[in-house]
């Protein structure tokens, strides 16, 4: 049961790290993005003691969190691209600004894929053998 452990592990550090970076938003959007990274940490402390429910839980918020990861990614590129016309132009103040989302990219898409891959590997444990 080691998989399970790692996973929790996991879920909470993610969702840990996901709080301040959500914060940056703004004072209006931030109540709203950190439900986000408190339910990630929420799963992760119910994978101590993984249920049928959880696992199904755990599918339900990984296969919103990837899409939500490609979002995120595509909205980095964009700044990215965005602060290197600026800069060519004489401005840039805030050209790093489209690494936050790229790294909330990562962090959601690597989180969200090692779940979804756990799950379909090992089931739920009502499937699994004694």
């Amino acid at each position: 049961m080691i998989a399970p452990r790692f996973l929790a592990f996991l879920h909470v550090v993610v969702g840990l790290l996901l709080l301040p970076s959500s914060m940056v938003f703004g004072v209006f959007l931030a109540p709203l993005l950190v439900a986000g990274p408190l339910w990630i940490v929420y799963l992760g402390f119910r994978l101590w003691r993984p249920t049928d429910q959880v696992f199904a839980l755990l599918q339900k918020t990984h296969a919103f969190s990837l899409v939500a990861a490609g979002f995120l990614f595509a909205y980095g590129i964009l700044a990215l691209r965005a602060a290197e016309r600026s800069a060519a132009e004489g401005g840039g103040l805030l050209g790093a600004f489209g690494l936050i989302p790229l790294m909330q990219a990562f962090l959601l898409g690597v989180t969200g894929a090692t779940s979804l891959w756990f799950v379909s590997r090992k089931g739920s444990p009502s499937s699994r053998k004694p």
